[in-house]
């Protein structure tokens, strides 16, 4: 069994690395087109003031709010692959997990996260909003 065994995670690797590979493709198509659509507001906004005018600037506004978004999701999906957390004080990356950052002692907190996908969770949900995981039901201890 240990040879089929060995295939397996070999394969599994194998997968995680192709998915790797799509993910950062994916982020650098996402920050080429967020550096353009920082080109065209400049423009945008450089070609109104010149006429006298006030730059209306609200649809490039919104494409670049949702090109960081979708960044976020893939840098997200990521360090799950990566099995990575980043600490919210200090932004080290974290390999093994623990109630507090061992870089700077921030607490990280996770029960408000969804440790599948990383996204914010509402206090006592039961239910991950973004990818349906469902979270542990809490200890005997009442967290």
């Amino acid at each position: 069994m240990p040879f089929f065994e060995t295939i397996e995670k070999g394969i599994t690797k194998a997968k995680d690395l192709g998915e790797l590979s799509r993910l950062n493709g994916e982020i650098a198509l996402r920050e080429n087109h967020r550096k353009e659509c920082f080109t065209a507001l400049g423009e945008t906004y450089y070609d109104a003031l010149k006429q006298g005018l006030t730059p209306d600037c609200s649809v490039l506004y919104q494409e670049l709010e949702a090109v960081d978004q979708e960044l976020e999701r893939l840098r997200r999906d990521v360090q799950k692959l990566r099995k990575v957390m980043i600490c919210p004080g200090c932004g080290a990356k974290l390999t093994c997990f623990g109630a507090f950052c061992p870089v700077c002692g921030a607490e990280l907190v996770k029960r408000h996260v969804c440790p599948n996908c990383g996204a914010a969770l509402d206090p006592g949900a039961n239910f991950c909003v973004n990818c349906g995981n469902r979270m542990a039901e809490p200890d005997s201890r009442g967290e």
